[in-house]
């Protein structure tokens, strides 16, 4: 009989161990499951990062920034590119409107950062090999100068 005692004590202590290795996987798998609250989804990492703004510039100055001088006509007449694969030179020029609109990214208020993303994001998606819609950034730009001119932007 003592055998079996034997055979019942260790599968109760195998069973114990099981069990709280059972539960220790489920509380490391509750460390990654989200919970209730709405998860969202990570954008593509843009190939450069925008600075984190400081808020700097209030609306307008953020719109003054933006469509004043030769950064609009650049963004307009680089748009058409975005939806093919980019070329050597193609690339280097997509990467400086990023650069060049992370540069007013961070000192922008909130509401232009929004319109700025949405304005660079198709550039973004061009430097990381996928086909952008060249109307996004278009339409952006529309959106923006909207936007704008609903603050009083005047330019």
């Amino acid at each position: 009989m003592s055998t079996s005692k034997n055979w019942a004590t260790a599968a109760l202590v195998s069973c114990a161990l099981l069990l709280s290795g059972c539960a220790a996987l489920e509380d490391m798998a509750s460390d990654f499951t989200p919970s209730g609250e709405e998860v969202s989804q990570a954008a593509p990492s843009p190939v450069i990062e925008a600075p984190i703004s400081t808020g700097e510039y209030n609306l307008v100055e953020s719109c003054n920034a933006f469509f004043s001088g030769p950064l609009v006509t650049g963004i307009s007449n680089l748009a058409p590119a975005v939806q093919a694969p980019l070329n050597e030179e193609l690339t280097g020029k997509a990467s400086d409107v990023s650069r060049n609109i992370g540069l007013i990214i961070g000192k922008a208020d909130e509401v232009s950062i929004a319109h700025l993303e949405a304005v660079r994001a198709p550039f973004d998606q061009a430097l990381d090999g996928s086909i952008a819609r060249p109307t996004a950034v278009k339409n952006a730009i529309d959106d923006y100068r909207a936007t704008c001119t609903e603050a009083g932007f005047e330019g």
